[in-house]
Formats: C-alpha cells, sequence, structure tokens
C-alpha cells in the first residue's frame, strides 16, 4: 500500500509499506530517495519504467542499469503516475 504522507515546494515523499520514497530539491540538483537511499537525477545513468497491469502498477527506478527501487501500488494511484510523468521530463532534470 503506498500513502501519501509528506508534501512541500520543495519536494514530496510517500510511504509504501513500511518504506519511504520520494523526490527532494538539494544543492546538487533534484534527488530521488528510498528510505537512506539517494540517487542525484542530474547525473545521466538512471531509468525508470511504469508498467500498468490490469490490477496494479509495477514501478521501477534503475540506477546505472541495475534496479534499485522496484515496488507495486494500486493501478489508479495517481500520485506515482504524476511522478512517472515528472522522471520523463529529463531533459530539464528539475523538479517542478
Amino acid at each position: 500500500m503506498i500513502e501519501k504522507t509528506g508534501g512541500a515546494d520543495q519536494g514530496f515523499y510517500f510511504k509504501v509499506g513500511s518504506d519511504f520514497f520520494g523526490m527532494y530539491h538539494s544543492s546538487e540538483g533534484p534527488k530521488l530517495f528510498f528510505n537512506r537511499d539517494k540517487y542525484n537525477l542530474s547525473d545521466n545513468c538512471w531509468d525508470v519504467e511504469l508498467v500498468i497491469g490490469p490490477e496494479n502498477t509495477l514501478f521501477t527506478f534503475y540506477w546505472q542499469g541495475e534496479v534499485k527501487i522496484s515496488f507495486r501500488c494500486a493501478k489508479q494511484h495517481e500520485s506515482i503516475l504524476a511522478l512517472f510523468q515528472l522522471l520523463q521530463e529529463k531533459p530539464h532534470r528539475q523538479l517542478v
């Protein structure tokens, strides 16, 4: 289960089961995090995919070709869809 538990102009996060997942601004640029693991989105070594099935959605984040974050959520979870769309805007690599 995913629950949006925080939000601000500088970033946002979700609770995914007992884990925390989100994005925030830093002096080094936008970062994606999962618990204590942080990934600088200004680097060009990441990718993301979203697979929407009949009942669930699978979100996967790759860092240097390796899966670093992967979880399932309800098919219509709007926050995950919005995050995926934001991450697809790679050319500017900034949080909106």
